[in-house]
């Protein structure tokens, strides 16, 4: 654009020049050299005085720019300064701030470890006690046993050691009974509150009483053989996302007449007549169904199955439902086995060596309905156990029977996450519930507030037939 400006500027001098030139000739009559020479002259120094111009406009300009130039660099050293000032501040705070925070620590510990060592010599001063104790009582026995009359003497006066020794063999009965007592370490209430409460733990709770009822243990049968056997699903959900992380598969059987049989209907007495692990054989079979259905459009939802304990103990039936889902382990990442509190503490060897027949396979487990918050979730989680579902009321402290545990129910997901167990809030129904939930940083929930269960459609398991009973031949 200078360049272009520069070139008119030349063509308008030279246009002058000319013009003085031709003006000189005819206007007044010059030769033609010395109007040339004019010409030429006033040229020259027209362009010698646009070239000075110029020069001085280029100078300002730079100056200008240099001045600009300047000035960013007085900000950025101010900016520098100001940087190495925070810097130093900080390489002197940060010790300091450090010391401040440790040493409190530091003190903490020593007023502990000074309280241990004072426990210490107050437990070693009671042992010695109860020794000294011991030993009193024991001299205590040896005068008594001195002090008891001879045979010959019982021979001599036998109406008289008839009426001693009642009182003798009481004596020496408590004598015996003290001194076996003070044997052993004194307890303190606390203690024996905490035996007491470990003895009512250890107790297994009393089966429920359940009446055989034949018709509805034939409706079970006529279902099973008619595939009236419907699968439900009912969504887990990520909080605060509300995301679908899993499913939970549920089965209802259909009678004759159309009307639904729920779980709490049918699971006793399919359980008593043994119907229960052809049930579950249905049921697995088609939750792998809906697994497949789901990897066909990439979902990763993972997928509870409810599992009965006398599937693991049918000695006909297990060795098959192995073989199946073994052939189906790509799945075992994404398909959970469930069982119930209540099935889990009362489960024998025969079922654990089920289960870690399926935990060598990949496959995990979940334990819930959940009551008793004193369980051993760390031998759980030994055995494969990664999930436990715990009613909402329990955790959010509506329910009274939460008094006998020894954990509060807003600190049972941090115990589960110690032991590498993620815990799943189910029943929750009110917006308010999951406000709490999220200030218990509760990540994953299930209710009707989510979704109610619902039925799989016909199309999802279409070519998905009944299978065949997995048995094999008794030897």
């Amino acid at each position: 654009m200078t360049r272009l400006a520069n070139i008119s500027i030349l063509f308008s001098i030279s246009a002058i020049a000319a013009s003085c030139g031709t003006v000189m000739v005819y206007l007044f009559a010059r030769p033609v050299g010395e109007a040339i020479t004019v010409s030429f002259t006033a040229m020259c120094t027209m362009i010698f005085i646009h070239f000075m111009l110029t020069r001085s406009q280029e100078k300002s300009a730079v100056s200008e720019a240099v001045n600009r130039l300047e000035e960013r660099i007085a900000v950025i050293d101010d900016d520098v300064g100001n940087l190495e000032g925070r810097l130093t501040g900080v390489e002197h705070n940060i010790p300091r701030r450090t010391r401040e925070e440790i040493d409190p620590l530091f003190a903490e510990v020593e007023v502990i470890g000074s309280l241990v060592k004072q426990m210490a010599e107050a437990m070693a001063d009671m042992e010695t006690r109860i020794e000294d104790q011991g030993i009193a009582i024991e001299d205590q026995r040896t005068k008594q046993a001195m002090l008891q009359p001879q045979p010959a003497q019982r021979l001599a006066s036998p109406q008289a050691s008839v009426a001693k020794e009642p009182s003798v063999d009481l004596a020496s009965q408590a004598a015996a009974a003290f001194a076996s007592a003070a044997s052993k370490p004194m307890a303190s209430p606390q203690e024996t509150f905490t035996e007491t409460r470990a003895s009512e733990i250890k107790r297994p709770a009393a089966p429920r009483m359940h009446h055989p009822n034949a018709a509805l243990a034939e409706e079970i049968r006529a279902s099973i053989e008619a595939g009236r056997v419907d699968l439900y699903l009912q969504p887990i959900v990520t909080l605060p996302q509300r995301r679908v992380r899993y499913y939970e598969a549920l089965t209802r059987l259909r009678k004759a007449n159309g009307d639904t049989l729920e779980p709490i209907e049918f699971l006793q007495e399919a359980d008593r007549t043994g119907q229960m692990p052809a049930i579950d054989n249905i049921l697995l079979f088609r939750s792998l169904q809906i697994l497949k259905r789901l990897a066909t459009r990439n979902r990763e939802a993972g997928l509870f199955c409810n599992l009965s304990p006398s599937t693991l103990m049918d000695e006909n039936f297990f060795p098959g439902f192995l073989e199946f889902v073994r052939a189906n382990d790509t799945y075992s990442d994404l398909l959970i086995f469930e069982f119930s509190q209540a099935d889990v503490a009362v489960m024998s060897a025969i079922e654990y060596e089920s289960l870690a027949a399926l935990a060598e396979l990949g496959f995990r487990f979940s334990v819930d309905r959940i009551t008793d918050l004193r369980m051993d979730f760390r031998a759980l989680a030994d055995r494969g156990f990664r999930f436990a579902k715990l009613h909402a009321s329990r955790l959010l402290l509506h329910e009274d029977d939460l008094a006998k545990s020894n954990i509060h129910p807003a600190d049972f997901g941090s115990l589960l996450q110690r032991y590498g167990i993620e815990l799943i809030v189910d029943h929750v129904e009110s917006e308010s519930a999951v406000l709490e939930l999220l200030e218990m940083d509760v990540r994953c929930a299930q209710g009707f507030l989510f979704s109610p269960p619902r039925p799989v459609r016909a199309d999802v398991l279409q070519g998905a037939p009944n299978p065949r009973p997995l048995k094999r031949e008794a030897s």
